[in-house]
């Protein structure tokens, strides 16, 4: 767990990046700007009907990878269905299913108003997977991306909505605003440490050396 807390006119700016050891390249590729969402052009809705990437809009993008053969995706299916119903303006779920066949999908995401990877996308759903090292053992694994950035907002995303339903969405859109913080603020801080080094250089290295000349 990691953790950046900034204070500022009363908003706490709090970023939250668990990042299991295993997945940390996937996650530091994503956090950098990957493509992931740049991936999702084409999705279908419950009715297998064609969906433009571009209807995530700006919004957390819940990438939900599971399968209606997992006992444990039935309870959590449950719980995200009723936490996206209420943050529709804020949450989007795009389901990867790793099921093996298409009528499994089609009852996950039936009456969802979920967005799913299609499922003769069998590639890309897999390339997604291996990507977030999703097995099915890891079933049901949830992430949440930034849909204006990309970049990750939480990568345990399961636990949080479990432990917090009712609040995790506004945390997480707390996270993106100090993520999106973070990032501007950074060639500014970048800046100034490159100064405080030049003068502790010059203070404390270069001018004791020239006085002893």
């Amino acid at each position: 767990m990691s953790a950046f807390r900034g204070e500022g006119g009363g908003t706490e700016l709090t970023i939250r990046l668990s990042v299991d050891a295993s997945q940390s390249r996937s996650y530091r590729m994503l956090l950098a700007g990957d493509s992931v969402l740049a991936d999702l052009r084409e999705l279908e809705d419950e009715h297998q009907g064609a969906v433009a990437g571009a209807a995530l809009g700006g919004r957390l993008v819940a990438l939900y990878f599971a399968a209606a053969w997992s006992a444990d995706c039935d309870d959590f299916t449950a719980q995200l269905r009723g936490v996206a119903a209420a943050h529709g303006d804020d949450l989007a779920v795009v389901l990867v299913s790793l099921d093996h066949h298409p009528a499994d999908m089609a009852r996950m995401m039936a009456g969802t108003g979920w967005l799913g990877v299609p499922w003769r996308e069998h590639a890309r759903r897999r390339a997604l997977a291996e990507r977030m090292h999703v097995s099915a053992t890891d079933l049901p694994h949830l992430v949440v991306l930034d849909g204006h950035t990309h970049h990750v907002v939480s990568a345990a995303a399961r636990s949080e909505l479990e432990r917090r339903p009712l609040t995790c969405v506004r945390e997480w859109k707390k996270s993106r605003a100090g993520l999106s913080w973070w990032r501007r603020a950074q060639p500014w801080a970048s800046g100034c440490l490159a100064s405080l080094a030049l003068w502790y250089l010059a203070l404390f290295v270069l001018a004791p050396a020239y006085l002893r000349e």
